[in-house]
């Protein structure tokens, strides 16, 4: 999933700096840029952003205080915020921290100190917004036509399955595929088929001698999940959960 981060500041020659600093250094990065917090605030509520990365100069207390608000927000719906500034006086640090924004940036600064900081902020795993689940010998089949590509299943969610398998010629991994998965679960097979998918990135695993791909990870993105698939689905989640319910009852 993209890290989609907004750049806040009055200057254009500084938003572009800090946006090649981001580029430089976080490759899923989605960058947009807001003049001022009311342009800022305009895109916020029109789409999701994870993070703003916003200066001292083109804040205000009402700013301040529609950033706690954001923080408040269920972890799927929150964004995160940081600000920079070349001031190192404590005491807008102190400011910030009572409206709930933690982390900042003293610039000028080094591109992979901007980088670490929004890597540690934008997790993987807070950008999720369902579980993932492995299931271990589960397998898809992908269609595409008339052709079908057996592939491992790594994990799953409800919005989307993580794959592998070797790298068919006539596989077109850019155009769309109706996806179905097995489960070996407590004993019996359980079935989740007509899952229409988009790939939404690859990964090369291994490579031939001559540099091609020879197996690939795939991970689609579920974009229409008929009411069956979805009661399939959450059958495969209830039986995973109560065999994890056993173990951990084990232990």
């Amino acid at each position: 999933m993209a890290r989609n981060l907004i750049i806040m500041d009055s200057s254009a020659s500084m938003r572009r700096i800090i946006r090649t600093m981001i580029q430089a250094t976080v490759n899923d990065a989605v960058v947009s840029e807001a003049r001022d917090a009311e342009e800022a605030r305009g895109l916020i509520e029109d789409a999701h952003y994870h993070l703003v990365i916003f200066s001292r100069e083109s804040s205000d207390k009402k700013w301040l205080e529609f950033a706690q608000k954001r923080l408040a927000l269920p972890e799927g719906q929150r964004t995160n915020f940081i600000l920079f500034t070349s001031s190192k006086k404590q005491d807008y640090f102190e400011e910030i921290k009572r409206y709930g924004i933690e982390e900042y940036l003293t610039i000028p600064c080094a591109a992979n100190d901007l980088g670490e900081l929004i890597t540690r902020i934008c997790t993987p795993f807070s950008l999720r917004k369902a579980r993932r689940y492995s299931v271990p010998d589960a397998i898809a089949s992908l269609e595409q036509g008339s052709n079908s590509f057996a592939a491992e299943v790594i994990n799953f969610s409800e919005g989307g399955v993580l794959c592998e398998l070797d790298a068919p010629a006539q596989l077109n991994w850019f155009m769309p595929a109706m996806i179905s998965m097995e489960f070996n679960l407590d004993g019996a097979t359980l079935k989740v088929a007509g899952l229409y998918s988009v790939a939404r990135r690859l990964m090369v695993v291994e490579a031939n001698p001559d540099y091609s791909p020879r197996r690939i990870r795939l991970a689609y993105r579920f974009i229409s999940v008929p009411e069956e698939s979805k009661k399939q689905l959450a059958q495969v989640f209830r039986v995973i959960e109560q065999q994890e319910g056993l173990l951990g009852y084990e232990d």
